[in-house]
């Protein structure tokens, strides 16, 4: 849980610092506030991409865990109709 902490403060420290450096930064305003989008933008497409990789293994998952569960359940079925005949 405390590498999770420092994890989660560098990065806010991080973040904070290209903010910092961002803002007084001897550009003109619609410069920064370009380069901020910009950084956004980047920042919104990487998360997208992270978030689509995630639910695509999280479905390949589920349904590995579905086809496994319908396997077992016929198992089930047919050993006891097995039984039922003998």
């Amino acid at each position: 849980m405390e590498a999770k902490n420092l994890i989660g403060g560098l990065l806010a420290g991080a973040a904070i610092g290209v903010a910092i450096g961002i803002l007084l930064a001897p550009k003109s305003g619609a410069e920064t506030r370009e380069d901020i989008s910009k950084g956004s933008r980047k920042l919104s497409d990487s998360l997208k991409g992270t978030m689509e990789d995630s639910l695509e293994l999280l479905k390949e998952k589920f349904n590995a865990g579905v086809d496994e569960a319908s396997k077992r359940g016929r198992d089930v079925i047919n050993s006891a109709n097995d039984r039922l005949k003998a």
